[in-house]
């Protein structure tokens, strides 16, 4: 079954543009005349950046690309730190009648929709040097595939990871339980050393009412009870069309770990990246699910308090008695990737493709991997180096990158993201067992065609 013709889905994506059309009448200014020779890049937060925000590798390669083509000037426009709120800014832009972006820094579930609507550029995926398609890790490439086409270059990758206190499990124990019982079995082993601990949680994720917790609840359904999402079964990167199977298996394990378990944080609803981050790096919680950037601001707060944390590495065990930590894959982790997209807007396409050639090439890669991003080239997992808790660790995120589900490809997955957020919470909720599994599917149904159902 093929998805439904685009020119069908044009017509359901127009209800959701009217209301950011008006948005963009009043809140993008209208074009610079002094910009002939300025290319506009729209990025989110670098985290690899000073807390006040300057310095960052993001700012780096535009700085050295800007050197490199005298006369030029990059306008870097920092959007929220928020998934979703930096798809509405994009989008605002892109259908504002101003000096629209050049560049964005787009994450990869946005990608269908914003090629759907025509404001993305095709990628020459047969060009070389640079832009050598066959450089990129496989799921990188996957993950920008939308109707048969690239629509946008891989600049880095992002995966969830399970953080462990290495000073209070054994990591063979961690890997035992999540292959013989899945989430289930990480749950109840939270419970267990949470209690033998005394700490006030056994795990920590992102359930807050944003792009976080559709993710964490995607990562619970791939676990227990598989894809729920069908593909139109005759494409290279198929669109997701329907929805097959259910999900009572995850809404159970999390009622379990919310209710009978009493293992998640009593704000559960409200959790971000960084109220998990904070509570592991306290000492308030067994596990956390999060990307790998906390490692390097894990190691960072350990460097900078009297009483951090040992870094551990992949499946690594405590050696001394002070507080460790260490990571291993998820039962089922979602991949979480960010790249490169020329707009068709651009009246400097040229110099646009250019820019994105330089940030997603070789040496701009291997910047990413110093500063403790994931880089989107496959080559930079295999390097030399005399510390073999680090070549276990890229090896290891590399297999587990490649092994990353993708979030629904489709030009409708803002719906998609609202429906599931929505049930996930309630599934973390108190009265979660209301929910009907029957209606979360026929909802994601209704979604992925761009409908509510009433």
């Amino acid at each position: 079954m093929r998805a439904p013709p685009r020119g069908w889905r044009r017509v359901a994506l127009v209800l959701s543009a009217v209301a950011l059309l008006v948005l963009a009448a009043v809140a993008v200014p209208g074009p610079d005349e002094d910009d002939d020779r300025t290319l506009r890049l729209a990025i989110a937060v670098d985290v690899t950046a000073a807390a006040d925000g300057t310095g960052g590798v993001y700012r780096e390669l535009v700085s050295e690309w800007e050197d490199d083509h005298p006369g030029w000037t990059v306008e870097v426009d920092v959007l929220s730190p928020e998934a979703d709120e930096q798809r509405a800014q994009m989008a605002v832009d892109l259908q504002s009648s101003g000096r629209g972006y050049d560049v964005l820094r787009v994450d990869n579930q946005w990608i269908p929709e914003f090629a759907e609507r025509g404001w993305l550029e095709p990628v020459d995926t047969g060009a070389d040097g640079a832009m050598e398609w066959n450089g990129f890790l496989e799921r990188a490439r996957d993950s920008v595939c939308y109707e048969d086409r690239s629509w946008a270059v891989p600049f880095h990758v992002d995966i969830g990871l399970l953080y462990y206190r290495a000073d209070w499990v054994d990591p063979d124990e961690v890997t035992e339980r999540m292959e013989d019982e899945g989430w289930a079995g990480l749950f109840s082993l939270a419970e267990e050393v949470r209690d033998e601990h005394g700490v006030p949680y056994g795990y920590a994720g992102q359930f807050g009412d944003y792009e976080g917790r559709a993710v964490n609840g995607l990562e619970l359904v791939h676990g227990v009870d598989g894809d729920p999402f069908r593909p139109a079964d005759d494409d290279v990167c198929p669109t997701a069309v329907g929805v097959e199977g259910g999900m009572e298996g995850a809404q159970d394990v999390l009622a379990s770990a919310v209710q009978d378990l009493d293992v998640l944080p009593d704000e559960v609803l409200e959790d971000t990246e960084a109220d998990t981050l904070a509570r592991f790096h306290r000492g308030d919680v067994v596990f956390m699910r999060h990307w790998p950037y906390a490692i390097g601001a894990l190691r960072a707060r350990t460097q900078d308090s009297e009483e951090g944390m040992e870094w551990v590495g992949w499946d690594g065990a405590a050696e001394g008695g002070g507080p460790a930590f260490g990571v291993v894959g998820l039962p089922a982790a979602v991949l979480g990737s960010q790249s490169l997209a020329v707009t068709t807007r651009s009246p400097h396409p040229e110099q646009a493709w250019s820019l994105v050639r330089a940030m997603t090439g070789s040496s701009a890669q291997e910047r990413l991997q110093a500063a403790d991003l994931l880089p989107a080239r496959s080559a930079e997992y295999e390097f030399d180096t005399q510390n073999d808790a680090d070549r276990q660790y890229w090896r290891a995120l590399r297999t587990t990158i490649e092994q990353g589900r993708l979030r629904p490809r489709t030009p409708y997955y803002p719906q998609v993201s609202d429906v599931l957020r929505r049930y996930v919470g309630t599934w973390a909720g108190e009265g979660s067992t209301g929910a009907s599994d029957r209606e979360a599917v026929r909802d994601l149904t209704c979604a992925l065609q761009g409908r509510v159902c009433r």
